[in-house]
């Protein structure tokens, strides 16, 4: 994108109205972009004249995405595989709940990352996805969760890729999320990843969207077998950036766990687990092992899922157990890999 486009749907209401030089206009605009047909800006936008907007309709780019498929598990989640202008994919999920809905958006086509535990890692990196493209994601999905009555107030970074490798676009899309519209609230925006040192102190610092950490091991050893990049951000360099932050100002974190049968779900994992991350404010999901063809791991038995939460709460952690969704279509965590 040159520097004489903009990524329309990163545009804030405060970007626009310096375009526009009117607040009104902006909150015009803004809106007509949210709620508007998706990939087009309307013809006409209440409250912009086309004299002001024409000079600008150029410069606002707007990403070219087409669904090119959709896939509804027994649950009720949803999958789409999201195809852009220059042919590469990346897949959003909408994960249902009696009152609301949750958006997985994807960051990356593919995943700079090579964790043993996750499909999408067999794909490789393809390339960055834009503000705009991550925004489009969730666009689609809340429109597919109003049509069944549920309210698209929860977005996680969950998706393919490694969301702080990709860390300007995640910042602008985050930011573009809580603005007035869609008006997501901060907390509700929540940004994973496997530990990226240097990215996780600029995240904290300039975002106030949450922060979770894909931990999925309790010693250096067994996590480098699984995250090879441990070998360059060790836990204890990860753990000191949460510290450091938390110094700064409290907030909570959430951890994520995928549970591998006999490879990290001892009850020395668990205390292992409360030892490094004690004092900080944490929230421990942990998540059993969603398989898929090629994995060397299988899903843990439902008892032995229980049995690892109970050694974690009995370590003082609080948190709960994700239990698999939309994993007939291979849309659970850890399965997006752009398998119908």
């Amino acid at each position: 994108m040159s520097a004489a486009q903009i990524d329309a749907l990163a545009a804030t209401v405060g970007d626009l109205r310096s375009l526009l030089g009117s607040d009104a206009r902006a909150l015009a605009l803004r809106r007509a972009l949210m709620e508007g047909s998706l990939g087009a800006l309307p013809a006409k936008v209440p409250g912009v004249s086309e004299s002001v907007l024409g000079p600008l309709r150029g410069s606002l780019v707007l990403p070219s995405v087409r669904i090119s498929s959709m896939l509804e598990a027994e649950d009720g989640t949803t999958k789409w595989a999201l195809e852009f202008g220059d042919g590469q994919s990346a897949e959003t999920v909408l994960i249902p709940s009696r009152t609301r809905a949750t958006v997985c958006v994807s960051s990356q086509s593919g995943c700079t990352r090579s964790c043993a535990f996750c499909a999408t890692a067999t794909l490789g990196f393809r390339r960055h996805l834009t503000a705009g493209e991550i925004v489009h994601q969730y666009l689609v999905a809340r429109d597919a969760a109003a049509q069944a009555g549920l309210e698209a107030s929860n977005v996680v970074f969950m998706g393919m890729g490694e969301p702080l490798d990709n860390l300007d676009a995640v910042l602008l899309a985050a930011r573009s999320l809580t603005d007035v519209f869609p008006g997501l609230s901060p907390r509700r925006v929540t940004v994973s990843t496997s530990g990226v040192v240097p990215r996780m102190a600029r995240f904290l610092r300039e975002s106030r969207a949450s922060l979770a950490l894909s931990l999925n091991a309790s010693d250096d050893a067994t996590r480098t077998k699984i995250m090879p990049h441990n070998r360059t951000w060790p836990l204890a360099s990860i753990v000191k950036v949460l510290r450091e932050a938390s110094s700064e100002r409290p907030r909570r974190y959430f951890v994520e766990y995928v549970q591998l049968p006999g490879v990290n779900d001892t009850a020395e994992d668990a205390a292992r687990i409360a030892e490094l991350l004690r004092g900080l404010d944490v929230h421990v999901n942990v998540i059993p092992h969603n398989p898929f063809p090629g994995s060397p791991f299988r899903a843990p038995a439902r008892e032995d899922t229980l049995r690892f939460h109970d050694q974690v709460k009995a370590q003082g952690l609080t948190g709960i157990i994700r239990w698999p969704r939309g994993r007939d279509v291979s849309g659970a965590c850890g399965q997006l890999a752009l398998r119908a």
